[in-house]
């Protein structure tokens, strides 16, 4: 139940990044994308914000793992790496307190709750 239900805010999370009929490709690459930011608040968030890493780390690993079936182990492996080099040239441009302050807005509202403050 608890699987099910992370994989439900996964592809909630996605959703903004993936349009509606989206393939099972380009989806696969939406929850790294969503897999990247996760790992990415992991990293730098804590700093600034409490954070539930636990969740924030679940939330991640259910993603790369739903990407993996998808895509293949290979594939996704290189996707991700790809993403999440991406994905922290971002926070660093942005600043990594402005990257985590929009996070934090972003996913205020829903169920999960990454951000505890």
């Amino acid at each position: 139940m608890r699987h099910r239900a992370l994989v439900a805010v996964v592809l909630a999370i996605s959703a903004q990044a993936a349009p509606a009929r989206a393939q099972p490709q380009e989806q696969a690459l939406a929850l790294l994308r969503a897999s990247s930011a996760q790992s990415a608040i992991i990293t730098f968030c804590g700093k600034h914000y409490a954070i539930d890493g636990t969740t924030a780390l679940r939330i991640s690993q259910t993603a790369r793992d739903v990407a993996t079936e998808v895509l293949g182990q290979e594939r996704a492996h290189a996707a991700f790496k790809d993403e999440l080099a991406r994905r922290y040239a971002e926070v660093q441009e942005v600043g990594e307190r402005q990257w985590c302050t929009d996070q934090r807005a972003a996913l205020s509202e829903g169920d999960v709750r990454i951000f505890k403050d």
